[in-house]
């Protein structure tokens, strides 16, 4: 992790939503500033405004490394009797900094980025997180003995080769057994350098015995080591000297304070501080090939101090600190205006390619349509595995959406599985995975997060144990009086009218209540008084076990009543100390409940989610591209709530409702310090582009900024990160395209700008334009009406006297440059690496110097507000920050205007949307809140907590079973719970067969009613049945004609205590077309894939044909068996035995309504084994109209 240095106190805050929580923190402060209760000292915001950067020529600490220091510390001691005693102490010693070496996160960024390309006119350059490094040793030893309080010589400088030029010859170091690194350095320790014995480096004496330090080193031939570190006459001649030059380095390396508003790196903090080491060597000109460049970061320390090697040394080893390789392109062949340009061309929402989705729109069928349609929203088709082990293909989306996603109503519970969340697209046959997926997810982020774990855990505890004591003491007091339950405060309150009465307490007493008159344990107050016995004036009767109230949260008297108070519970622990609500602005009561709160509400700003979830398929986001998406805040509410289903030991799950609206109750909250509820995104971007891996820190404004010299009322960006490189993720709380966000704005950051050694750089050329600098304030620079307009054009040729660019080591004289043929210019081009521009550096102080002459010349003046006449330009020095000001390539910036923009037009809401879910103001709330019902496996008859308790469990019916005997074979094939049992035979193979299949059904002769049965409370248990589609209460045709799933209801009644033992329950459900003689028909055939039980698992369910009795009716006959090896089950077990029938084609009939009858047939044990008892009921369908409304 890089560490941005702020030159005072850090305001980064470790947490994905750093830029909502700083901002709401800053309008607290500003708030309390306005009131009275915070002093303007206290103020840690940005001393810059946004887009405000100063520059510094240099950051020196105020001792460097290398040279040893000495402290003197000197006490006197003072007696009245003696003479003053003065004690000195001294102690040698250094500063430790780094030197071979740089520590882990030195390097904030570099341009070109490695592997990537750019024109060779562009001089490369490293930023360093720290600003004191470049100065923190010595680079020039003659410089500090006459201090320079303007510029000062770095030990680091910054410099590119091409491969040849560092590329050694096996031998060329000796008899050293080197390998070079992909930038071409050799790793070696500085005692193994300094034994080579042709190789020259640094002086190291300064800095003690570093014989046995490693580091990286490159070796540099001794004429180009020369080159690089002399100076050039007026005649561009290498001036020769004893010892090496580096005071031109002074202007190569500065420093920049930015406001780092609306960057995705550096914007963890206000402002950042950094320093920029440049080149001052370009690329090759001459190449028609791309060709690779090392740039390596140099240590100068010693370098000085050293004498040119003679002709005994072929090389100069120096040390390099950080290095990479980039790729010098053809002229014109990179632009990055161009590149900028191309991204406001791609804007789109995230979804596949549209190449992919029109090609699936031409196909003439259905269901190639349909697929279509389903990628036209966002989804993908992902690999997925059922419960019973086949592999087939499912829907999956992320929660990023192309276009509005709505609320689904029927998603207002919490799930305990996350299966209940699956939606079937049966137009298809695909299972949409979406939201299950997404509760699986939360539920293993949340398990892998033990702070999250252990805080929700031990507050499901408190919320529980609160819940718990005040359910039961309402329902102590409801089963007798207010007197039924004293707490020590009741005892304590009511002390001094206990200790009045104690000497009246042998008197007769009116009435008293349970224990002072009749044992009957009612009130007394009626009762004739009486004075108490004296053995029994303490006496009271113990109560029966019958008589005292059960308090097992299983109890309906206890359960009806937790939800209340543990809503209450959960309330009050997420309050703040004061009071208020907790907004992370203040200090909780419970900091069990800072912890849930921060991870749930990190989680609503997609944080932690791995990638793949976040963009299913990698063809959503191609390269070079803008999208924009909607946040489906159904996933999200189902990723909270897999996340809270953790800690679950109940069943039921009200803690989860109760924790939902603790969180529903903060993000609705107002704080009355700030103007807006907490900020959620809604909406957000993805940018993926070489820009972002070249400007790591590309600046993001949202559009309209605020008006100058005043702060947004919300954050504008909410999240705003590179998720990895090249990609980078911006989410906001704002419509695209509306008022309030009506565009985007992407900047080179001022840490990050392009270095470039002239606007035109040729082999035969350089043409420079000298920019306007001002050392006056923004509001006086108003007074230039062309403030961008360049001063001067320089045009400089390779010949040209006290040239400002150095092409050659060989200087040639301005006849031969223009005399060159166009021919010859040919040939040079053929020799990448020739002798022709072997230099390429800038002419230092040349270059610094003649660009302030010209600003001190033709800057001009203005006249100020007091009627004086003042320079724009003031300054006598040339330093390294206003050279970087002239070395900087035109800064470039996009911006995309979203106002009826058609390509995210879907993202607009219509005019229902905003009327029905107000998406810009309403609070985003969780909607899975209601808790599931999961019925207990035993009943209890209310008697106790403990359903164990053999006391309190409820005696069911018993029978003896007098024989035991295998169960019929028809038996036998008992599957799993979640298998469906598939029919194994077609209906045209029953109808060929001449004996019916499965158990027959009786003819059905006056079968009894209902109400004739439920006059004999002792008679045979009652079945009642529907059939249904779901969500339904009848049986709904699809508007295209599609199958659908059918519900059969079973419900068991008059069996409480019935001694019957089920063997079998069948309904027959009679098959044929519509234009059936002999009456209506559910369906004509069925071939889906079967049924299977919903949620009584003691039965399963069995298809097969099969025909009526003493007809040739076919029916599909649906048996309900149980598991059991007895082959049967105590009917007063049974409560219900619904089942699900899958993907069934219904009739459609001409009427809006159709009866259709079904059978159904009961099997006892001992006494309907053969002739089962009958019964009938009828089926409605029902057609929807064109809307799918009734």
């Amino acid at each position: 992790m890089v560490v941005i240095f702020t030159g005072g106190k850090s305001t980064a805050i470790n947490s994905p939503r750093h830029l909502t929580l700083r901002h709401a923190r800053r309008t607290v402060f500003r708030t309390k500033l306005a009131l009275g209760l915070a002093s303007a000292e206290d103020d840690d915001g940005p001393d810059l405004a946004p887009g405000e950067e100063r520059l510094n020529s240099f950051w020196a600490p105020a001792l460097v490394a290398g040279p040893k220091y000495e402290i003197t510390a000197t006490q006197t001691v003072s007696a009245p009797s003696n003479d003053p005693l003065l004690l000195v102490s001294k102690q040698d010693f250094t500063v430790d900094a780094p030197q071979f070496s740089l520590p882990e996160g030195s390097v904030y960024s570099t341009y070109p980025p490695p592997a990537y390309s750019d024109d060779h006119r562009i001089l490369p350059h490293v930023v360093l997180s720290d600003p004191h490094l470049p100065w923190e040793r010595i680079g020039s030893p003659s410089t500090e003995k006459t201090p320079d309080n303007r510029n000062k010589v770095p030990w680091l400088v910054l410099l590119s080769f091409t491969q040849d030029e560092l590329k050694l010859q096996p031998g060329s170091l000796g008899s050293l057994d080197f390998q070079q690194t992909s930038t071409l350095s050799i790793r070696m320790t500085v005692g193994d350098l300094q034994k080579l014995p042709n190789v020259a480096c640094p002086d190291y004496k300064e800095s003690g015995d570093v014989a046995s330090k490693t580091g990286e080193f490159v070796f540099l031939k001794t004429d180009q080591f020369r080159n690089l570190f002399s100076k050039f006459d007026d005649e561009n001649k290498r001036e020769d000297a004893e010892k090496p030059y580096t005071q031109n380095y002074k202007f190569l390396s500065h420093v920049r304070k930015i406001n780092t508003t609306g960057m995705a790196v550096a914007g963890t903090e206000d402002v950042g501080i950094f320093s920029v080491v440049v080149s001052g060597r370009s690329g090759p000109m001459h190449n028609k090939v791309p060709v690779s460049v090392s740039v390596h970061l140099l240590s100068i320390e010693g370098v000085e101090d050293m004498v040119f090697p003679g002709a005994d040394k072929d090389f100069v080893g120096l040390c390099s600190l950080h290095s990479w390789n980039y790729t010098v392109m053809p002229p014109g062949m990179l632009n990055v205006f161009d590149t900028f340009t191309a991204i406001g061309k791609t804007l789109n929402v995230l979804r596949p390619p549209d190449e992919i989705i029109d090609s699936l729109k031409n196909g003439t069928d259905r269901v190639s349509n349909r697929v279509a349609g389903r990628l036209e929203d966002g989804y993908s088709l992902v690999k997925y595995r059922l419960q019973t082990g086949e592999q087939t293909v499912a829907l999956c989306r992320g929660p990023f959406t192309p276009s509005i996603v709505m609320q689904i109503d029927l998603f207002d519970k919490c799930s305990n599985s996350g299966q209940d969340l699956q939606i079937l697209d049966q137009e298809i046959g695909l299972m949409d995975v979406t939201y299950s997926s997404a509760w699986q997810l939360g539920r293993v982020l949340a398990a892998g997060d033990q702070g999250f774990t252990a805080a929700l855990s031990r507050f499901r505890s408190a919320i529980h144990t609160a819940a718990m004591k005040a359910s039961k003491l309402e329902t102590v007091i409801e089963a007798g009086t207010k007197q039924s339950f004293r707490s020590r405060l009741d005892v304590l309150r009511d002390l001094k009218g206990t200790v009045k009465k104690l000497d009246q307490i042998h008197l007769p007493q009116q009435g008293g209540g349970d224990g002072d008159g009749d044992d009957n344990g009612d009130d007394d107050t009626n009762e004739p008084t009486h004075p108490r016995l004296p053995d029994s004036r303490w006496y009271r009767r113990p109560l029966k076990r019958k008589e005292y109230p059960h308090l097992g949260l299983n109890q309906r008297v206890v359960g009806d009543k937790y939800l209340t108070f543990a809503i209450e519970a959960a309330l009050e622990l997420s309050k703040a100390k004061n009071g208020e609500i907790y907004d992370e602005t203040n200090a909780p009561v419970s900091t069990d409940w800072m912890v849930i709160l921060a991870w749930v509400m990190d989680r609503m700003f997609l944080s932690g989610v791995p990638a793949h979830y976040l963009l299913t398929d990698p063809s959503h986001l191609g390269p070079e591209s803008l999208r924009f998406f909607h946040i489906d805040k159904n996933w999200v509410d189902a990723l909270i709530d897999g996340a809270l289903s953790l800690g679950n030991h109940q069943g039921t799950d009200k803690d989860r409702e109760a924790i939902k609206y603790a969180i529903n109750r903060y993000v609705k909250y107002l704080p009355p310090s700030q103007p807006h509820s907490p900020q959620i995104p809604t909406y957000g971007f993805y940018l993926r582009s070489d820009l972002v891996t070249m400007f790591p820190d590309l600046k993001v404004t949202t559009l309209p900024e605020p008006p100058e010299g005043t702060r947004p009322e919300r954050a504008p960006l909410l999240r705003h990160e590179i998720v990895t490189d090249g990609v980078m993720l911006g989410l906001l709380d704002r419509v695209p395209g509306s008022d309030e966000f009506t565009g985007l704005k992407f900047t080179q950051p001022p840490h990050q700008q392009r270095f470039a050694a002239a606007d035109s750089l040729s082999a035969e050329t350089a043409i420079i334009n000298i920019r306007k600098q001002f050392t006056v304030s923004q509001e006086e620079r108003k007074n230039d009406p062309s403030p961008h307009k360049p001063l001067e054009k320089i045009e400089v040729h390779p010949g040209d006297p006290d040239n400002w660019f150095i092409w050659d080591s060989q200087p040639k004289s301005a006849s031969s440059s223009a005399a060159k043929s166009d021919e010859d210019k040919d040939d040079d081009d053929d020799d990448d690496l020739g002798p022709e521009n072997d230099l390429r550096i800038l002419r230092l102080p040349r270059f610094a110097d003649g660009q302030l002459a010209i600003l001190q010349e033709k800057m001009g003046t203005f006249t100020d507000g007091e009627e004086h006449d003042k320079k724009f330009f003031d300054d006598d020095t040339a330093t390294s920050a206003l050279f970087a000001m002239q070395l900087i390539d035109p800064i470039y910036y996009l911006q995309i205007n979203l106002q009826g923009n058609a390509a995210i037009a879907e993202l607009q809401p219509s005019v229902t949307e905003k009327s029905e879910s107000s998406l810009e103001t309403k609070p985003r709330t969780l909607q899975l809140v209601k808790h599931t019902v999961v019925p207990n496996l035993t009943q209890s008859s209310g008697h106790g907590d403990d359903d164990d308790d053999p006391d309190v469990m409820e005696q069911l019916p018993h029978t003896v079973v007098y024989r035991t005997e295998p169960a019929p074979l028809a038996h036998l094939p008992c599957h799993a719970p979640h298998v469906r049992p598939m029919i194994t035979e077609t209906l045209e193979q029953a109808m060929s067969s001449p004996q019916p299949h499965g158990v027959p059904i009786p003819e059905l002769d006056n079968p009894a009613t209902a109400f004739e049965l439920a006059q004999d409370p002792a008679g045979a248990p009652i079945f009642q049945c529907n059939v249904y589609t779901p969500q339904d209460k009848v049986v709904m045709l699809d508007k295209d004609g599609l199958k659908k799933d059918l519900v059969f209801s079973v419900i068991v009644k008059n069996n409480e205590y019935s001694d019957y033992q089920l063997m079998e329950f069948d309904i027959a459900v009679p098959l044929g077309p519509i234009a059936n003689q002999t009456g209506n028909r559910l369906m004509e055939t069925y071939d889906g894939p079967g049924a299977t039980m919903l949620s009584n698992l003691r039965f399963n369910v069995l298809t097969s044909f099969t025909t009526l009795p003493n007809s040739d009716v076919r029916c599909l006959l649906l048996r309900l068996v149980p598991r059991s090896s007895k082959g049967y089950v105590g009917i007063a077990d049974v409560h219900e035995l619904g089942f699900i029938l899958s993907l069934a084609k219904i009739n459609e009939y001409d009427t809006d309504q159709r009866l259709v009858p079904l059978y159904t047939s009961a099997y006892y044990k001992y006494i309907h084994e053969k002739d089962p008892r009958k019964d009938q009921f009828a089926v409605i369908i029902q057609k929807q109209d064109a809307s799918g409304l009734l």
